[in-house]
């Protein structure tokens, strides 16, 4: 495909990443395309009617549609648009595979959808032989707006950002404790406090819930910091005053979720342990923020950082190699902060969102 240098790009994106739980993590990536210098017309999935996209097209007339469009259903109304009206190339960029491949509520699934479009991106480099299109790895990045070194006290030793759930926690609790030995000095914020073991299921949605949490965090008596940020600005925050960011990448649904996967990808290739992973984007919020990153292993980190030099990483299933390392790079300030700030460099040059969309479109222009 034959782009020019300012290409008009349709950007089909929700900004509100369609209220899901993380509603605050990519919302920039309209604005990141409009920064390239290119005109673009923003079109939000969950308000458009197919009136209104094909009118959208006939008058802005773009060279390409881009889609960032993460809900199942989101995707399967503009599949369905496209089937209809396609003039120009469509691509989409998806960052919850594969964990949101499919739905038990639903009838289609994104392999489904992704026919519809001439290009998909997936930020699961072994899901790319699966989608009924031409397919690209394209991992998270971080937003260079928001994401900085602030240069002030990094007053917590460790902090993770995240959920547990009931499905995945057991596979969670072993380094969730690890964290959680530097107490005060921990910002765990995740949706349920520290300093109490796993309960049964009925006592840990008490826990959980959203209605009881202002009035759990206001009791004196938690391990660690908790709670999770309300926006990009907070958690970039957040991680500019941890020393170490830490993150995992495994991932563990019900067992109706892992049985309509495997059925779905009878061949998709499992790790060693038997369990899906995804590269997540925490790495590189970690990064971006100056923060050292100490990161569950995964084959894909090789192809963007320099491990040992830029980011440390621990092998899944060996808590205790967690255990050594946060306690090495605590006692080890230098080091640490020398991890830190290769880290951030290679991540300001080369894992930043704008960095991905010239990526993307450097793909488009060679695959389409």
């Amino acid at each position: 495909m034959k782009l020019s240098l300012n290409p008009r790009i349709l950007c089909i994106s929700d900004p509100d990443f369609a209220n899901k739980p993380y509603p605050y993590a990519f919302g920039c990536v309209p604005k990141k395309i409009e920064l390239l210098g290119t005109p673009v017309l923003h079109l939000n999935p969950s308000q458009s009617t197919f009136e209104l996209f094909k009118a959208s097209i006939e008058k802005f007339k773009p060279d390409l549609i881009f889609g960032f469009i993460q809900p199942l259903n989101q995707q399967k109304k503009i599949a369905g648009f496209l089937d209809e009206f396609h003039p120009v190339p469509a691509i989409n960029w998806s960052l919850e595979d594969p964990n949101w491949v499919a739905s038990q509520k639903c009838n289609y699934t994104m392999i489904d959808t992704s026919s519809s479009f001439d290009l998909w991106f997936c930020n699961d480099s072994k899901m790319v032989p699966f989608w009924k299109t031409k397919a690209a790895f394209m991992p998270p990045g971080f937003d260079d707006l928001i994401y900085n070194d602030f240069k002030i006290d990094r007053i917590f030793d460790v902090s993770y950002v995240g959920n547990i759930t009931f499905e995945n926690r057991d596979m969670f609790w072993p380094y969730l404790k690890a964290l959680a030995a530097y107490g005060k000095k921990t910002a765990m914020c995740i949706n349920r406090p520290m300093g109490l073991p796993l309960l049964p299921k009925p006592f840990e949605r008490l826990l959980t819930s959203k209605k009881n949490r202002h009035f759990l965090q206001s009791l004196p008596f938690w391990k660690c910091h908790w709670g999770n940020p309300i926006n990009e600005q907070e958690k970039a925050l957040l991680v500019n005053k941890s020393k170490i960011h830490w993150g995992m990448n495994r991932l563990k649904g019900d067992r109706e979720w892992e049985k309509t996967i495997r059925n779905l990808l009878p061949n998709y290739p499992l790790d060693k342990h038997g369990l899906f992973y995804q590269l997540k984007g925490r790495i590189f919020h970690a990064v971006g923020a100056g923060a050292m990153a100490l990161n569950e292993y995964c084959p894909e980190l090789e192809n963007f950082f320099e491990i040992g030099k830029e980011i440390i990483t621990f092998e899944y299933g060996e808590v205790e190699d967690l255990k050594e390392k946060l306690s090495w790079y605590l006692a080890h300030d230098n080091e640490r902060k020398k991890i830190a700030r290769a880290g951030y460099e290679r991540g300001r040059k080369q894992h930043t969102f704008s960095a991905r969309i010239n990526q993307i479109l450097h793909i488009v222009k060679n695959e389409l």
